[in-house]
């Protein structure tokens, strides 16, 4: 059995579905199986540095470069912009196509779907089976060995801002500007690709995404990030949590999050793309112990870190 992940990602397309399909081909490669990838990575070198890393049997550019066999070869697909039509993803080309889907992905033919999201009852209007809610939340390997670390008696409070692998509508940067306006003493580790020739003064600290992510957010008392993948990451590193919603595929996570009050809605994107950010909201988080405590502890047991195992278990018993 051979399986192939096909997905992108670039500053427009983001980093979410590479980083999510290839936790679950980081599982299948440690239960020894071949795995390739077949997809475009493009100007996120923390996002190629991930995917040359992991062990995969040989990585494929397009998809022309990769010839399937349908009696042996499993397709596992995220994607908003692959057409349904393409002849890459035909199932007559696959034994089996895994697809991992929300309310934007095409409707895909496949055997079976991946919803990771907090709605167990969700499954898109259709028949194909499916799996889906917090259970099946695939996150890397690292994660868990990044769980947040208490107990560091650090002086100031440490916050961090970034908003996915790309951040394609400055999110991070409106963040800052509004930290700035507060007198509060405390750090601040922004997290872009698009690092400014200046700071905005001594309380903040500039980083490119990528591997130091996860270290240095080890002990960060609030993180103020996107309703995507990664704000899924932090709550289960039990991490404090604001969350901006910049795209409409990331409208349920706010939703879903606010209501079940595990994390902090601090705004989002107009249809002018324009950011409304929730100033008292954020301030309340900066400066109430007791609000990043409450929703620390509401968030505790949400989610755990079996997602992709238990995606991997299911794939096989197909």
């Amino acid at each position: 059995m051979r399986y192939v992940l096909r997905a992108d990602a670039s500053h427009s397309i983001g980093a979410g579905h590479v980083m999510r399909a290839s936790a679950i081909a980081e599982e299948l490669i440690a239960h020894g199986e071949d795995v390739f990838f077949v997809g475009q990575i493009s100007d996120l070198p923390w996002v190629e540095e991930r995917i040359t890393s992991l062990g995969f049997v040989h990585i494929h550019n397009e998809s022309r470069e990769f010839i399937s066999n349908p009696e042996s070869d499993v397709l596992l697909l995220d994607s908003y912009e692959i057409e349904s039509s393409d002849v890459f993803i035909n199932p007559k080309k696959w034994l089996h196509i895994i697809a991992i889907v929300d309310e934007l992905t095409p409707d895909y033919h496949c055997t079976l779907r991946i919803h990771p999201s907090l709605n167990s009852a969700w499954n898109g209007n259709s028949k194909t089976p499916i799996l889906s809610g917090p259970k099946y939340i695939p996150f890397r390997s690292s994660i868990s060995k990044n769980m947040h670390v208490l107990g560091q008696g650090q002086v100031k409070l440490k916050i961090a801002v970034v908003a996915g692998g790309s951040d394609p509508f400055g999110l991070v940067h409106e963040i800052a500007n509004i930290l700035f306006t507060f007198s509060e003493q405390f750090e601040v580790y922004v997290f872009s690709n698009s690092i400014p020739d200046s700071v905005l003064d001594n309380r903040f600290h500039y980083f490119e995404v990528g591997p130091l992510l996860d270290t240095l957010t080890k002990d960060a008392d609030l993180v103020l990030t996107t309703a995507s993948t990664s704000s899924l990451e932090f709550l289960a590193r039990r991490l404090c949590v604001g969350i901006a919603c910049a795209v409409d595929n990331q409208e349920q996570y706010y939703r879903s999050l606010g209501e079940l009050g595990v994390a902090a809605q601090i705004g989002y994107r107009s249809k002018g793309n324009v950011w409304e950010l929730d100033k008292e909201v954020i301030y309340s988080l900066v400066t109430s112990p007791e609000l990043r405590g409450k929703l620390v502890t509401q968030a505790r047991g949400l989610i755990d870190f079996k997602g992709a195992s238990r995606i991997v278990d299911a794939i096989k018993a197909l």
